[in-house]
């Protein structure tokens, strides 16, 4: 594990099929699905419930 990384605005390669630890923009924190059913939306749109950051658990 490494510490937080910032949101590249798409689905990192290190995070693909993996569970990751997300900071939103808002301070919120969720453990969450990288990708697949139920997974994070990488977008960057300028919403409070964007990713900031993200941990790869």
């Amino acid at each position: 594990m490494s510490g937080p990384r910032p949101n590249p605005g798409h689905l990192p390669e290190v995070a693909i099929g993996k569970r990751v630890r997300v900071r939103l923009v808002n301070g919120e924190q969720h453990d969450w699905p990288a990708d697949g059913k139920g997974g994070c939306s990488w977008a960057i749109t300028g919403h409070p419930f964007d990713i900031a950051e993200f941990e790869v658990l």
